[in-house]
């Protein structure tokens, strides 16, 4: 029998993502947020894969037509000028500013808004946060109040996907 690229843990299957209390601090390059939120989930500490890792694995796991309408959303609506969807630079075209085992730093800019995306690895939980600088006063908080709806729905499904670690089958 041939062997099986990969293979969702049970355990793994049934984790949930919770919104949490923002404790991360700004960003050294971010000097104010409009606005800011975090989720988590839970991780064993035996874990190696680093937070950039993380990232990846969750948005390589969404489906097609959810990464297309995010993609849609980030481009169109709030405008963002992303790179490349797959590039040792970008994770779901966001630029990496950092990128360290525990932490990784993501940026977004547009017109309408800045964003900021910050995965932080802890020794039982992983930690997403995202701060926003509004940069059109008016608009982008009335565009911000349909779409971060969208967003405080898809976090903890991006990060249950991340956490969803997949194992090689073992060669029968």
């Amino acid at each position: 029998m041939t062997e099986s690229k990969h293979s969702n843990t049970r355990s793994n299957a049934r984790k949930r993502a919770r919104r949490a209390a923002v404790s991360e601090a700004l960003p050294s390059t971010v000097a104010t947020s409009d606005y800011a939120d975090a989720f988590e989930v839970s991780r064993s500490p035996t874990d190696r894969r680093s937070a950039e890792q993380w990232a990846r694995d969750g948005c390589e796991g969404l489906p097609v037509t959810i990464g297309r309408s995010g993609l849609l959303i980030h481009r169109w609506i709030l405008g963002f000028r992303l790179g490349p969807w797959v590039s040792p630079e970008h994770v779901f075209g966001w630029r990496i500013v950092t990128s360290e085992p525990e932490l990784l730093h993501l940026e977004a800019r547009s017109t309408l808004l800045n964003g900021h995306m910050v995965w932080r690895l802890h020794r039982e939980r992983l930690v997403m946060t995202t701060f926003l600088q509004y940069e059109r006063r008016r608009t982008a908080p009335v565009v911000w109040a349909v779409i971060g709806n969208i967003h405080r729905g898809a976090a903890p499904y991006l990060l249950k996907l991340a956490a969803i670690v997949r194992e090689p089958v073992a060669q029968q």
